[in-house]
Parts: C-alpha cells; sequence; structure tokens
C-alpha cells in the first residue's frame, strides 16, 4: 500500500545583512562560514560539544525516505533534485527550484567546545540529519537527550512538531521520537522551543489564532504520560505586537532569554531577558534589553547562556550571513592597563595636520566632550571598559566617526594606538577598515580593499625595514604573520612583516612572487584549501595597497597538503600554519 506523506513541517529562519561589531567574538572557521548561514548554537549539557544549525550548504545529509526507500539511491540526480524541489516547494508554497541552496535545507553539525572555542568539526549522518530541515533547539534532560524540529516517519512522511534523539554514542542518534503536546496548532510555519532542564517545562514562539502579535510565547506544562498540556499564552507582559522568538530556559529555571523584534531595541531583532516572578511559570518580569555589543543594529537571536549565567553563545547576522557569536552578558568594568589612544587631525588627501574641535564619547551615548586642538594631536587614555568614538570638525569640515573598544584592544595586547580622524567636507560617518571578502573558492570579491593608512605609515617610520634574499625559484617562510583564527583577515601584528616585504619588492620591477598559504590539518581539506588561498589573496591585497605592481605577486593555496611537522599537538599544527615567498622571477 502507498504510504501518504505529509510534508506540514517548520523550520527555523534567518536573513541576512551586513555590519561589523566588536567586542562579541565569532567563533571561528570552520564553524562560522562566509557562503553559508550558521543558526541556533546549543551546548550540550556538559558544555563540552557545541550543536548548531547550518543552512544551505551543499554539505548536506541527501536522504530522503518514502514509502521505506531511500531517494537518493534509487533516484537519479536529477530525479531526486526534481523531488526534492517539489518537496520544498510545497513546504514553502511557492516554487523552490534549487534545493540545494534552499533555506529549507537545514543540518546538525557538531564541535568539540572549551572556554569559548571550538574545534574539529563533524557532521552527523541520519537518522538525526537528512534531506528535510533539521535542527537540535534544546536539551532533552541531562543524559544526552535533545528536541529537534518535525516529527518523522521510519517509512517516510514528516510533520509538525518536535520529537526526541538520544545519543548512542560519538557521532550516532537514535531515531527521532514524537514529542506530544496536546492541541499543537499554529497558523506560521516557523516554531521555536526551549526545555527547562528536567522536562516539566516548555516554552514555545509561534503564531497561533490568540497571539497578541506576529509570533507570541507559550507554556506548555508535563501532565500524564509525559503528555505536555496545551499551549498557554504567556500574556502582554512578555509578548507585544510584534514578533517574539527562539526563547531560552536558563538552567535553574529563573530566567528566560528571547528575541524580539518590538519598539526600543536597537534595530531587528534583540535579546530580551525576564526573570520568573512565581511557581506557576506563567508570571514574569517586563523584559530588559540586553546591552551592546551582544544586540546590534540587525538580527541577534537564538540565545544560550551557559552555567556561568555570563558566558553567552548566539546568532547574528551582522556580519553579512548568519553566524554564531560568543560574547558576555555583563562587561567587566575595568581593564588590565590603561590604553593610550594617539589622535591625529589631518585635513583631505594632502593629509597635513590642522587646527579642529575633538569629540569624544561613550560608544552607544550622545554625550561628546570637546576639546579644541592647534597642533592636529590630541591624547586620550582609557582607564575604563568603556567603548567610545572620536571624531574631528573644523568649519564645515568632518572626519568619519572612529569606534575603539578597549576590551577588544586590550585582548589584543595592545597598550597603546593610534588613529587617524581625516577633516573632509560633508557629512561624517562611522568608519570602519575594510578587510578584503573572498568568494566560496577563495578568490577575491572586492579589489577596492585599503589598509589602515595610519598604522602602516607609523610603523614604516618606526620600524627598520628587514632583508629578505631574494633568490630564484627559493622559498621563504613570512615571519610573523598572524590571522584572525580560522578567518582569512590579517592581524595588525603582521603589518610589520608585510611593509617590510612591500619595500623590498618595490624598488624591484623584475621581480615577482608566489605568496603560498599552507594551514594545519584541522577541518574538512577543500575548506582548507579555500581558507590557505583566502590567506594568501588578503596578504596580496595587502602588498598592492602599498604599492606593489598587481604583476608582481601571484597566490596559491596549498591547504594541509605540505606540512613541515606531523600535526600531533598544537605546537606543530602552528607551524603547519604558514605563510611562504617563492620567487618566481628575478
Amino acid at each position: 500500500m502507498k504510504l501518504f506523506l505529509k510534508y506540514a513541517f517548520f523550520i527555523f529562519s534567518c536573513t541576512q545583512f551586513a555590519f561589523a561589531q566588536h567586542s562579541v567574538r565569532k567563533l571561528p572557521y570552520p564553524i562560522n562560514t562566509d557562503v553559508y548561514d550558521e543558526i541556533c548554537p546549543i551546548l550540550s549539557y556538559n558544555e563540552n560539544e557545541l550543536f548548531f544549525t547550518r543552512v544551505g550548504s551543499p554539505d548536506f545529509n541527501k536522504t530522503v525516505i518514502e514509502n521505506g526507500e531511500n531517494l537518493y539511491k534509487t533516484m537519479t540526480i536529477d530525479r531526486y533534485r526534481n523531488r526534492l524541489s517539489q518537496i520544498y516547494t510545497m513546504i514553502a508554497e511557492t516554487k523552490v527550484t534549487n534545493p540545494i541552496t534552499s533555506s529549507f535545507n537545514q543540518d546538525v553539525w557538531i564541535s568539540h567546545y572549551q572556554d569559548g572555542e571550538s574545534y574539529n568539526l563533524f557532521h552527523p549522518s541520519y537518522p538525526l540529519n537528512n534531506a528535510l530541515p533539521n535542527s537540535i533547539c534544546s536539551h532533552y534532560g541531562t543524559d544526552g537527550a535533545y528536541l529537534v524540529i518535525n516529527q518523522f516517519n521510519e517509512e517516510g512522511g514528516v510533520q509538525a512538531g518536535f520529537s526526541i534523539v538520544k545519543r548512542e554514542d560519538d557521532i550516532t542518534f537514535t531515531f527521532p521520537k514524537p514529542l506530544h503536546i496536546q492541541d499543537f496548532d499554529k497558523t506560521g510555519s516557523e516554531v521555536n522551543v526551549s526545555m527547562s532542564i528536567d522536562k516539566e517545562y516548555i516554552i514555545m514562539a509561534m503564531k497561533r489564532d490568540d497571539a497578541i502579535g506576529d509570533k507570541d510565547l507559550y507554556l506548555s506544562i508535563k501532565g500524564y504520560k509525559g503528555v505536555y498540556s496545551t499551549p498557554i499564552n504567556l500574556g502582554e507582559i512578555l509578548n507585544s505586537p510584534y514578533s517574539e522568538a527562539t526563547p531560552f530556559f536558563s538552567q535553574d529555571k529563573t530566567k528566560l532569554y528571547f528575541a524580539s523584534d518590538r519598539p526600543g531595541g536597537y534595530g531587528g531583532m534583540d535579546i530580551y531577558i525576564s526573570d520568573r516572578l512565581d511557581y506557576s511559570f506563567t508570571k514574569w518580569s517586563k523584559p530588559k534589553l540586553l546591552g551592546r555589543p551582544v544586540n546590534s543594529k540587525f538580527d541577534d537571536s537564538h540565545p544560550y547562556v551557559q552555567l556561568d549565567e555570563n558566558s553567552m553563545l548566539f546568532t547574528s547576522n551582522r556580519d553579512g550571513s548568519s553566524d554564531i557569536f560568543f560574547g558576555f552578558i555583563n562587561r567587566n568594568d575595568s581593564l588590565d592597563f590603561d590604553i593610550k589612544v594617539n589622535v591625529f587631525i589631518v585635513k583631505g588627501e594632502e593629509r597635513k595636520p590642522i587646527n579642529a574641535q575633538v569629540y569624544w564619547s561613550e560608544a552607544y551615548k550622545d554625550n561628546y566632550q570637546l576639546f579644541r586642538v592647534r597642533d592636529g594631536k590630541f591624547h586620550y587614555t582609557f582607564k575604563e571598559n568603556i567603548p567610545m568614538n572620536f571624531k574631528a570638525e573644523n568649519r564645515g569640515y568632518i572626519s568619519d566617526i572612529v569606534f575603539l573598544d578597549p576590551q577588544e584592544l586590550q585582548n589584543s595586547g595592545i597598550k597603546e594606538i593610534d588613529i587617524e580622524l581625516r577633516l573632509e567636507k560633508g557629512k561624517g560617518r562611522v568608519a570602519q577598515l575594510k578587510r578584503p571578502t573572498f568568494d566560496k573558492n577563495g578568490d577575491i570579491a572586492n579589489d577596492n580593499v585599503k589598509s589602515n593608512e595610519n598604522e602602516i605609515d607609523s610603523l614604516r617610520n618606526r620600524n627598520k625595514i628587514g632583508f629578505i634574499p631574494l633568490e630564484l625559484n627559493s622559498t621563504v617562510v613570512l615571519k610573523n604573520i598572524f590571522f584572525e583564527k580560522g578567518h582569512p583577515d590579517v592581524l595588525p601584528t603582521s603589518f610589520v612583516s608585510l611593509v617590510n616585504l612591500a619595500e623590498l619588492i618595490k624598488p624591484r620591477k623584475d621581480v615577482i612572487i608566489q605568496v603560498e598559504g599552507h594551514t594545519d590539518n584541522v577541518g574538512d581539506s577543500q575548506a582548507l584549501m579555500n581558507l590557505s588561498l583566502a590567506r594568501a589573496n588578503a596578504i596580496r591585497v595587502f602588498l598592492l595597497d602599498q604599492g606593489v605592481r598587481a604583476n608582481q605577486v601571484k597566490t596559491k593555496g596549498f591547504g594541509a597538503s605540505r606540512p613541515i611537522t606531523k600535526n600531533r599537538n598544537e605546537e606543530e599544527r602552528s607551524k603547519n600554519r604558514r605563510v611562504e615567498i617563492r620567487i618566481l622571477k628575478q
């Protein structure tokens, strides 16, 4: 008998914008990627593993069960893709032509996790993952069980709801077992859930007939034989006429975190916190907006607060695609050391020092203080851990606003920094250091990258240019080159060596070099190859910005294919993460 396959289920969703933020740390590649969306971070109960959902990746589990058969194994590739498009079209109620890049392509990934750092990424197989939307959204107790979205039939088909999976060993999970909720009626396709650690209470964000806004927070309580009660709307204190989403129950059950796009936030979705007021779990305090930099003017959601009640994982699309970030709810008031800021005020392209009015204020407040300078120089010292904005004006000429966060500087060990405020006619804006961006193949996606000119000039003046032997076909390991972990961004501590290299090459028009990137062996081999090429391209961009001719610099990425040590420990792996310069022509 042919089974009737239902595809009335739901997904987690995300939206893309572009923004750069400070003082929260984006988890490194390969957790986050520039090409795909990473959402919904969940830690294991002992906090040594990170689960997250990746959206739109071609490396998804391709299992589709219908009538007990896996269509991926029984159909041709073209027929399989057409069938998957049909299924996604039924879900979306609009035509889906490319199922691979669709937002319905969602898989669970797992990484080891310790002290805010993740490593050793792996991708669970069926039945945890399949070609339909998959996401771990909450714990189910403390013994390695979890709630996942949707309910599945082993013979095929799926419907809206939640299921329980349990860890069998390091890489396999049990088949999802349905979680039963009375009157689980909803009018929207997206539902988020968080369960209390004792499995007694569930808080869901969804659209129902009695919703106050686009999506409300609801409570279900565990009842007879483990069936949860009809969802109870948590009322106007928590809910608004807008959208509430991605709730998270603190493990002591006293706090509720969630995201909302209600007015009064910084923009987009913001993360709020509310305290439980009684034992009914239906009365909560008025939600408080978490401060910056956890919240930004874009979408911040999917909070997961660790046992210390301060460390936090969350999802944000402030950097282009949705990514997973780590930060702290509470910010330390004090710094480990004072940080001196040397401010240089110049005019126009000639960059000559000029008299001006310098303004500085707390970054998220409009309380500017004023100081008039006559020699184009101003000094500020960070003594407290408060981000600041700096700008300058002179008779209609205005500089960009430069944002500095002392926490970020302290984390990098910087005790003194130079910034330049360049006065130009017109309205100032928030200044951002433009960095190279790369496509999925590791190629440069923008060629108009400019380095921090003031910092480079300072290095050029303060550091003696070193010597690199230029012998044909010779290879030199470029010393003191550092990248943001798992990313192609060149860190400022590398600028000295790169300026030295640029100054050496520029007078030698006959010299052609090849910048060669290498990585350790931690991660997917193709991803490591892409990363090594992206890093080589980043150095090429830097050299061209310093005046090296474009035809003098070629790039190549080798990934982990040419190790110089055996990758047995971190010391050996660090030696394999290197950049080499090969002399192609003299």
